[in-house]
């Protein structure tokens, strides 16, 4: 784990060193998830978990309308889970799956007019977190329970980010975002914490920043 965060951390600051630091912009940003697990367990029915988001960014200009943006930032994802049986009175079952990572995503821009950028780069993510938070009602006995999953993580999540983002005045921005996991959140299947071992992160993101001149 620390490989990762040390090899993360040398990604995001020596940005800085490779560009001409007058060019350089540091900002700060935050906004919303909707956050899903994408799963194959036909009976289970999943939908978006809302979180929050914040971090800093770097923005480092390449060439004519290039530019790279670097950022650490906390997210908050996951899903919700619901089921019922339907041979069984009484019986239902919901639980909300809580992911907290430390991310950090890397951004090629390009500027289509200005202002107006276009955006895809690639994303680690370092799991800090991960509880299942969950209640069923059967036969009418009510249950309640937080289960500790990060045991059964797999701990690093690699993913990709597509989006569109806006600076107004080279001070203000705003961007829309999605992301896509191609890695499991989980080593392994198990029934009894109601997790798959093929779930994969999904994000859309909504943010707004400030850059600091």
């Amino acid at each position: 784990m620390k490989k990762y965060i040390l090899m993360c951390c040398t990604l995001f600051f020596g940005m800085t060193i490779t560009a001409q630091t007058e060019k350089v912009k540091v900002g700060v940003k935050a906004g919303l998830n909707l956050a899903a697990l994408t799963f194959d367990e036909s009976e289970l029915n999943s939908s978006n978990k809302t979180g929050f988001t914040a971090g800093v960014m770097i923005e480092v200009p390449l060439a004519k309308n290039f530019s790279l943006q670097p950022e650490l930032l906390y997210s908050q994802q996951g899903t919700k889970i619901s089921f019922s049986d339907p041979d069984v009175t009484n019986s239902q079952f919901k639980s909300t799956i809580d992911l907290n990572y430390l991310n950090i995503p890397v951004m090629l821009k390009y500027y289509v007019v200005k202002g107006l950028s276009i955006q895809a780069g690639p994303q680690i993510g370092i799991l800090l977190k991960a509880n299942n938070k969950y209640q069923d009602n059967f036969l009418g006995y009510e249950n309640k329970e937080t289960l500790n999953l990060k045991e059964y993580s797999t701990g690093i999540d690699t993913s990709v980010n597509f989006g569109l983002g806006y600076q107004f005045k080279d001070k203000f921005y705003t961007d829309l975002r999605y992301n896509v996991s191609y890695s499991n959140v989980f080593k392994e299947g198990d029934a009894n914490h109601f997790i798959n071992n093929d779930m994969k992160n999904r994000v859309f993101q909504i943010t707004i920043g400030y850059f600091f001149k």
